[in-house]
């Protein structure tokens, strides 16, 4: 009889470090994933800062399509002429995660 309530112990005491163990895990995991993510958005921005103060430097008298050949992410920006004034989308896109940033301004 006391092995039998030994066992069933054992198996309960068991199982319940096994949950927090698996809790534990999965919140680590997720806490990586979320660092890189945050990594991935920053760099992204500092991109598409780089990208619009290098536009804003630029003649962009004949210029519909700009690109910036990256590793990582894909980095370009479609230009349209109305008169004197450019409208410019801007698009930065991480090839293997699911980051992307957009923003869309007007030069004169």
């Amino acid at each position: 009889m006391k092995k039998s309530y030994t066992l069933l112990i054992s198996i309960v005491l068991i199982t319940i470090f096994s949950y927090f163990a698996i809790s534990i895990l999965e919140t680590k995991s997720l806490r990586s994933t979320n660092l890189s993510n945050q990594y991935l958005y920053i760099q992204g921005k500092n991109h598409l800062d780089f990208f619009k103060s290098y536009i804003n430097s630029i003649d962009l008298t004949d210029i519909s399509h700009l690109e910036i050949k990256d590793d990582f992410f894909d980095i370009y920006a479609k230009i349209e002429k109305k008169d004197s004034i450019f409208t410019i989308e801007v698009f930065v896109k991480a090839k293997d995660y699911n980051i992307s940033l957009f923003e869309k301004f007007t030069l004169g």
